[in-house]
């Protein structure tokens, strides 16, 4: 603390605003508090705090990095390249009248998430205004580069997408789940600016709203970039303006001819399937056109996921976001970049295929995403995988349904009973349209002119208009999942849902005139058998055998042991016990007269908020 208000003093003492106060009323010297009003008046205050805030913020990288002292300076010939930090701090919002209205901002709330390479950051809540206050600063490493020239061709964009949460929400108290969050803005920071600065450079951003809004403003952000440490060879407004055009202009020559030779190549074709679910064009959250294959990328999981089966398990735990029918219809859909999709907390059915077909790449395994329809002729999407390539056989030919979390061969009969048609087939090399409006006579062999017809697709268009780089790891995304901390216990919250549906539970009992005992030791039994459901989820052995017989000790003769999970993938537990009573199976057990109880919970949590939420009602007694 003294070192705090000796850095407090400091900035005070060299501080123009606060020399000139002393000057001009010198009786300020014997009234602190009088000082300090007029310094916080004019904003001294809220400046030195937010620049103390910033200096004495860690890196988001777990590895210690060394912030360089004040008035540290970089000269070319001192030695080794310095570890460049690009310092971002947002300041605050302007003009987000959305929430002009109390009604509009009641209970509502702003995070910031931010995605640069394979640094992920997200902002502390505040609540949804008209001007929020946001007073964050973090440091982002930039690659090891000897000049700032070095640094102009690291084009990456900082990523950052404004979320707001709560409103009408889950209603929950305490809070567990906020609900799914709504995208206010999605933005791409051009941070090179800050090269041709020697210091802090203050920028004013007019945020453009997402999908059918981005044509709107939805608001402003004050924000400020600083390149550490400082020093180097400044470069040129010009020549970080030029590199900028450059690039800009390379990509819209890119992107025209690649959208002249797909309209040409489609406009000798398209008749050829009038009712089919064809697309090779779909568009961004801030509606940039794109071939369908740039959506697709081999991402790492890292240490987040097991391995593919956890892949498909983690996918199929995002909330399903539902499309129209006019959107499933579009030529063009809209699907939201991985950054954006994991802020909001949802994905619709396309989205989760996408998701699913990079992290299986990313497992170096031969993955493409399928549009196509599902059993009652609805628009649907999944993930083929394919043993040996063009040479598998149906048996070596994989459908993965992010839906169901299901792993279906093309030789099983399920095959045709849970697919009507596949129609676009693509990854992040290649697009093909099957020729095939029988499902059963599709070869997955895409050599085959039979079934497939490939869309002309260079590489470099592939390479100039990808969405996420892939530098550090050539083939590879410079993205990550991150796991985020909760702010509750974990333990904790599945008993306190365990006493919730153990209440429930009697109520609904009582209501029938029976009498309820509940049963702890055959509870804690429970917890063996809820480890198993989730494991066998993920492609594990199952070991259900070990649950059994201790199901067998615990039952006398001529006793059983009813159990019936229910898994959720959400925690607004006002749901839980509607879910449970509503089922057969459970109204069953709730029924019996002479039965001991008990109930189980087991939450486990997944990387971008995705959860598995396992609740087991068990019931003992006479068969």
């Amino acid at each position: 603390m003294d070192a705090l208000k000796s850095l407090i003093r400091d900035r005070l003492r060299g501080n123009p605003t606060a020399a000139r106060l002393l000057e001009e009323r010198p009786e300020l010297q014997e009234d602190p508090a009088a000082l300090l009003g007029l310094l916080e008046e004019q904003g001294v205050i809220e400046e030195i705090y937010a620049q103390l805030e910033c200096s004495l913020q860690k890196p988001l990288e777990p590895s210690p990095v060394v912030q360089p002292a004040p008035d540290a300076r970089f000269e070319a010939g001192d030695g080794p390249a310095p570890g460049w930090q690009l310092c971002l701090r947002l300041v605050e919002g302007q003009a987000f009248l959305d929430y002009l209205e109390d009604a509009d901002s009641a209970g509502r709330e702003m995070v910031w998430h931010l995605a640069f390479g394979r640094q992920r950051w997200r902002s502390r809540a505040v609540p949804c205004a008209v001007a929020p206050r946001f007073d964050e600063a973090m440091f982002l490493k930039l690659p090891s580069c000897a000049s700032r020239n070095g640094l102009l061709q690291h084009s990456s964009p900082v990523h950052l997408v404004l979320v707001s949460y709560g409103g009408s929400g889950s209603g929950e108290e305490p809070p567990w789940d906020v609900g799914q969050g709504t995208v206010i803005s999605s933005h791409l920071l051009e941070w090179r600016h800050c090269l041709s600065t020697p210091g802090p450079l203050k920028m004013t951003v007019e945020l453009q709203g997402v999908g059918r809004r981005h044509q709107l403003s939805v608001g402003v952000l004050h924000l400020e970039l600083e390149l550490r440490p400082q020093g180097g060879e400044l470069l040129p407004q010009m020549a970080v303006a030029a590199q900028l055009r450059a690039e800009e202009q390379r990509r819209a020559e890119v992107m025209r001819r690649a959208f002249e030779e797909m309209d040409r190549w489609w406009a000798e074709h398209h008749m050829l399937y009038p009712s089919r679910h064809i697309r090779l064009f779909a568009q961004t959250e801030c509606c940039v056109f794109l071939p369908v294959a740039n959506f697709v990328v081999p991402l790492h999981a890292g240490r987040q996921l097991d391995g593919p089966s956890h892949a498909l398990r983690f996918v199929s735990l995002i909330p399903l976001e539902p499309v129209s029918a006019k959107e499933a219809s579009s030529a063009e859909p809209r699907w939201h970049t991985f950054p954006t999709l994991w802020a909001r907390g949802s994905a619709t059915c396309e989205e989760r295929a996408l998701l699913l077909c990079s992290l299986l790449l990313g497992y170096s395994l031969d993955a493409w995403c399928c549009l196509g329809t599902d059993e009652r002729n609805q628009a649907h999407a999944w993930v083929l995988v394919r043993d040996k390539g063009d040479k598998s056989m149906p048996a070596q030919v994989t459908l993965w349904d992010p839906r169901t979390a299901a792993k279906i061969r093309a030789d099983e009969p399920r095959y045709l009973s849970s697919f009507s048609s596949v129609d676009t087939v693509f990854n992040h090399r290649r697009v093909l349209v099957c020729h095939q409006e029988d499902l059963a006579q599709v070869s997955y062999d895409f050599s085959d002119p039979r079934s497939w017809l490939p869309a002309p697709l260079e590489q470099e268009v592939l390479d100039v208009l990808q969405l996420y780089p892939c530098k550090s790891c050539p083939g590879f995304a410079e993205l990550s999942l991150r796991t985020w901390k909760v702010h509750w216990d974990l333990e904790t919250l599945e008993e306190t849902i365990e006493e919730r549906l153990a209440v429930a539970l009697r109520n609904h009992r009582e209501a029938l005139g029976l009498k309820t005992v509940m049963d702890q030791h055959v509870a804690e039994l429970l917890h063996v058998a809820l480890v198993n459901l989730e494991s066998e989820r993920r492609g594990m052995p199952s070991q259900a055998s070990v649950f059994e017989a201790l199901a067998g000790r615990v039952c006398r003769p001529g006793e059983v042991l009813r159990a019936t999970p229910v898994q959720f993938n959400h925690l607004r537990v006002s749901l839980f016990w509607p879910a449970l009573s509503d089922r057969p199976t459970v109204r069953e057990v709730l029924a019996q007269a002479a039965h001991s109880f008990a109930v189980r919970c087991r939450v486990v949590l997944l990387p971008e908020g995705a959860k598995s939420v396992w609740v087991l009602l068990a019931a003992k007694g006479r068969a």
